[in-house]
């Protein structure tokens, strides 16, 4: 490869395994590809989805809803030890998923930074939420809640099942003046969703520090936290934070069945998930596949919770909790 060349990995994919293959080629290949206008040409990394199946309300498809993964790497020993990194990434998520091998290309650099955008489209999220790039002309909608990202920030954006449910949830839940305790905040997405729907109070947590500079950055762009917003934002690494007992109205998590039980059980720290929720809150579950549900709802009940209501997408639940 020349020096003004990129190397192109593509994988087409399902919307379930889009968001795990998008958070790979950014953990690897990350800080998203931005056209200098100045320099005429992209730098950085990260993932471009383009995604194809919906109607004209920009809500998918069932049975035609796909997404397009890419990423870019500039030529170098660096840029081996990057493709090498997501080599083995893909082999160890098609023990989980059937994704398909991953198609290689080399493209000029000059052609990549005039087409980039093409593949960042508006997505309707929920009922009022519209996912959309900073850089996209959208006329909301009355009632709409647009939330803004950047690319270098793909995964959580609402490809997965299990992010919308939450977002339906929020949608139903949210109060004016709430405080939300988001776990693994990913993206920001949800806790950014939340704050336009009125919450006051956002604490959003993750193990790993490369979500929380991400969720940052999705909040700043989205202005929330910033001067003059009226809301108290802080984003923090770790799990469940300790000393915010009963504090919070809604609680959202969207992660896996298995992990979201042990959080309720303190499995990974001193403080169980079910502690910072007020005594009239709500718990929003996510992640959940619709069989391993019941390792939730049965975790929940040995901490006084009960389930509410379900929320279903594919074979993908949302469980919404409160105090029994």
């Amino acid at each position: 490869m020349r020096y003004d060349e990129l190397l192109e990995i593509t994988v087409d994919c399902d919307s379930e395994a889009a968001e795990a293959v998008s958070e790979l080629f950014n953990r690897y290949n990350g800080g998203g590809y931005l056209a200098d206008s100045k320099a005429g040409e992209a730098t950085g990394g990260g993932a471009v989805i383009e995604i194809t199946g919906f109607d004209d309300f920009g809500r998918p498809i069932e049975g035609e809803y796909r997404a397009v993964v890419k990423t870019y790497i500039k030529p170098g020993a660096h840029g081996d030890d990057i493709r090498r990194k997501i080599e083995e990434g893909l082999w160890h998520l098609r023990q989980i998923w059937p994704i398909p091998e991953a198609s290689t290309r080399v493209v000029r650099e000059e052609d990549w930074a005039h087409v980039w955008k093409k593949h960042y489209k508006p997505l309707r999220v929920g009922n009022r939420v519209v996912m959309k790039p900073s850089w996209e002309a959208y006329r909301a909608e009355p009632g709409d809640i647009v939330v803004e990202l950047d690319p270098g920030m793909a995964f959580g954006t609402g490809l997965h099942p299990s992010t919308r449910l939450c977002i339906r949830a929020l949608e139903q839940i949210i109060e004016p003046e709430d405080a939300v305790l988001d776990i693994g905040t990913g993206s920001g997405v949800l806790s950014v969703v939340a704050a336009k729907l009125g919450a006051k109070v956002i604490c959003a947590t993750d193990i790993d520090p490369v979500a929380v500079d991400v969720a940052r950055a999705n909040l700043a762009i989205n202005k929330v936290g910033t001067p003059g917003d009226g809301r108290r934002v802080e984003v923090m690494a770790g799990s469940v934070p300790e000393g915010m007992s009963r504090q919070f109205q809604v609680i959202v998590a969207n992660i896996l069945a298995e992990v979201l039980a042990n959080l309720l059980d303190s499995a990974y720290g001193n403080v169980g998930l079910a502690e910072p929720m007020a005594d009239d809150g709500v718990m929003i579950l996510a992640g959940i596949l619709d069989e391993k549900a019941p390792i939730v709802v049965e975790a929940g009940a040995r901490h006084g919770l009960m389930e509410i209501d379900r929320l279903h997408e594919e074979d993908w639940v949302a469980l919404i909790m409160r105090r029994a």
